[in-house]
């Protein structure tokens, strides 16, 4: 897991943006929003949003609200175009998901700031002295856990009604894909891993996409944890542990054209024996989008891909 991230600006640089915060709290009335590290006062309808996350995107993006602030980890092209299509590209990178950059997120003058438990409960005291800010579990959710935080975000908004009615027609999106694909999947166990020139690290059953590939019918090749710590959730894993774990079907997060692991596995004959590999069933696929973009627009393009790939099994 990520070391805790220390405060990395004096606040006593940025009275003007305090007390501009302080007059536009006293005009505005506010409700109390309780999050995962206390209760928040929020406005009723703020406008200049900071989110900290990808999955924090895509629950403005469903509501078509666009923030001032991303955590973009530098990369604008993380941010996925099924984002941009929604709220456009007029907001301002405010550094990385672990180490955001507070006198930027100052600057912007937020309104709101929505923020990760894992990566950002060092610097949640700080985070409050710029603006409201709320914590949800983003790192170490499952797809289900990002439906209930997509939920308390549109009602931290002011937009449940909106809210619900996006996830109404997210789920039936989602059926409709996952009755395309039923008869394929059923049976099979399937993992999904992110691999690069470094290291594979695998998705347990209980991260987002392990939770989501059981919701379309696949066994899973992991066994369950009682853990659902970070090094739980995403396990470094060697070639050695693969071919014992032997996958019936092998899908690999990878990002760009880059030299990646599995390349050089290609002649050992642990490798050629994985079931997966065996069969034809290993797939690569977009890691920024499977790995990193945990929200529900996402998560409808990567059921998208379990279609196309369950199509091949058939």
């Amino acid at each position: 897991m990520s070391p805790p991230l220390e405060p990395q600006a004096d606040f006593m640089k940025f009275p003007t943006v305090f007390l501009a915060l302080a007059l536009a709290a006293g005009a505005a009335q506010a409700r109390d929003v309780t999050h995962e590290l206390g209760t928040t006062d929020v406005p009723d309808s703020p406008e200049r949003i900071v989110v900290l996350e990808f999955s924090f995107i895509d629950a403005l993006a469903a509501l078509n609200l666009a923030p001032v602030g991303i955590a973009d980890d530098d990369q604008r092209d993380r941010v996925q175009p099924v984002w941009s299509e929604r709220i456009g590209d007029d907001w301002t990178s405010v550094g990385t998901r672990k180490t955001p950059n507070l006198e930027i997120i100052a600057s912007l003058q937020p309104d709101l700031i929505i923020a990760d438990k894992s990566r950002h409960a060092a610097v949640y005291e700080t985070l409050g002295q710029i603006a409201p800010t709320v914590v949800y579990d983003s790192l170490t959710g499952d797809y289900e856990d990002m439906l209930a935080v997509a939920d308390e975000i549109g009602t931290a908004l002011g937009r449940a009604e909106e809210m619900d009615a996006f996830q109404a027609g997210h789920g039936a999106r989602m059926d409709a894909l996952r009755a395309d694909v039923s008869e394929q999947t059923q049976g099979d166990d399937a993992q999904f891993g992110v691999i690069n020139a470094n290291g594979l690290w695998l998705h347990s059953p209980k991260s987002y996409v392990g939770s989501l590939l059981a919701s379309f019918g696949f066994a899973p090749a992991m066994p369950l944890t009682g853990s659902d710590s970070y090094g739980e959730l995403y396990q470094k894993t060697t070639l050695e542990q693969l071919s014992a774990l032997d996958p019936g079907l092998l899908i690999l997060g990878k990002s760009g054209d880059g030299r990646t692991l599995d390349q050089d596995w290609n002649a050992d004959s642990l490798w050629q024996q994985i079931d997966a590999v065996e069969r034809g069933r290993l797939f690569n696929v977009s890691s920024d989008l499977w790995s990193r973009a945990r929200g529900m627009l996402t998560a409808e393009e990567i059921a998208a891909d379990i279609r196309d790939i369950a199509a091949t099994l058939k």
